[in-house]
């Protein structure tokens, strides 16, 4: 069972299917080094609606797999 995604992973995800950057970039590693420095930078009002999104995948996942815990 996949964890649901934090904030960081929605933006990343956001960020990978506009398409101004899957014509510059298609390296995954670089993609999320570019995702990270773009991430710091934003205000936490730019970031809010990224950890909305994630609060309710979090949510989802909880109603989808109620007896889940992560496990390393």
């Amino acid at each position: 069972i996949p964890r649901p995604p934090n904030a960081f992973m929605v933006f990343r995800s956001w960020l990978w299917n506009q398409d101004n950057l899957k014509s510059v970039e298609r390296d995954n590693r670089n993609v999320s080094r570019i995702a990270g420095r773009i991430w710091n930078d934003l205000s936490d009002e730019q970031r809010a609606p990224f950890r909305k999104m994630a609060d309710e995948a979090k949510m989802r996942h909880a109603q989808l797999y109620p007896d889940y815990k992560y496990t390393p």
